[in-house]
């Protein structure tokens, strides 16, 4: 399937893209349609009506576009975006921000109006407005060009000067914030992590399956608190687990998930100074087993 991403500055652009893509909606019987009170309106309504050969997934500041042979990623995060479903026809508002440097921040504050735990959000607001004003510009840009938003925070604690008086007080906070940047780093580094959900589209099977699976330590998964497990993305290719995922992953059920995942995205020397993930997608399970039985005992030691 071929994959096409398309960043639109502005409403014209979205429908030249969408009409590239799936062309002229026809007279008769059109797959979709656009409706925009003027050709200057800041305001665009998308129709797309009932189709077996298009699908459309909606996602924060994406629109997928997904045909038999081709998916269209539409950035729309210049935009505001809000979905309607009326019948058999789904409609996408989107709507041109006046100011684009506050967009994101807005849209934030609007949902932050139903959250169910307001003291929580007033607390850990206060706490940041605090941060913008101890911190120079220079280390606030540094922390807001992080990868995630968790970095963004941690990026942004670890400077502040408040935080450096905890430390003073519990050293043990100074190894937590190394340990949580250490984690989202990782998981970065090795292009992210799918819920369970989504681990069971890649897969083709139940949520429940999947369970299954990772109870038998045939699937690396990271402990999320509440929110249940995190699947790394490494593990997949193809609709299916890497080979000889299994097989490594028998040979680290001792260890703790972090510690599986350090073994897996670390270069290693029994391999000659290659990850472990590398050798596997080249086809080394035995190589890269042996290597895990190693490590497994210096994990244990």
């Amino acid at each position: 399937m071929v994959t096409f991403s398309e960043h639109p500055k502005t409403l014209d652009e979205i429908q030249a893209s969408i009409r590239k893509h799936l062309g002229d909606p026809g007279a008769k019987k059109p797959s979709y349609s656009f409706d925009r009170p003027s050709k200057t309106s800041n305001l665009l309504c998308f129709v797309s009506h009932a189709t077996s050969d298009v699908r459309y997934e909606i996602e924060p500041d994406l629109l997928q576009i997904v045909a038999k042979s081709w998916r269209l990623h539409l950035n729309l995060e210049s935009f505001f975006v809000r979905t309607e479903f009326a019948k058999d026809k789904f409609c996408l508002w989107i709507e041109s921000h006046p100011d684009a440097d506050h967009r994101h921040f807005t849209t934030v504050l609007r949902e932050l109006t139903t959250t169910k735990h307001p003291a929580f959000y007033s607390r850990v607001l206060r706490a940041f407005r605090r941060l913008e004003n101890d911190l120079p510009s220079t280390l606030i840009d540094d922390a807001t060009a992080a990868p995630s938003d968790y970095l963004v925070a941690v990026e942004a604690l670890t400077s502040a000067s408040e935080t450096t008086q905890l430390i003073v007080e519990d050293p043990f906070i100074a190894a937590k914030f190394r340990g949580l940047k250490r984690k989202q780093q990782m998981l970065e580094t090795a292009g992210g992590a799918l819920t369970s959900e989504q681990v069971a589209e890649v897969l083709g099977i139940s949520r429940q399956a999947v369970d299954k699976r990772r109870a038998a330590t045939q699937l690396l998964a990271l402990t999320q608190g509440r929110r249940g497990y995190s699947y790394p993305s490494f593990q997949f290719e193809d609709g299916r687990p890497i080979t000889g995922l299994e097989e490594v992953l028998a040979e680290l059920k001792e260890l703790d998930p972090w510690m599986q995942m350090v073994f897996f995205t670390s270069p290693n020397e029994r391999l000659g100074d290659k990850t472990p993930l590398e050798r596997l997608k080249k086809g080394l399970v035995s190589e890269v087993k042996a290597a895990a039985t190693g490590f497994g005992e210096q994990g244990a030691a």
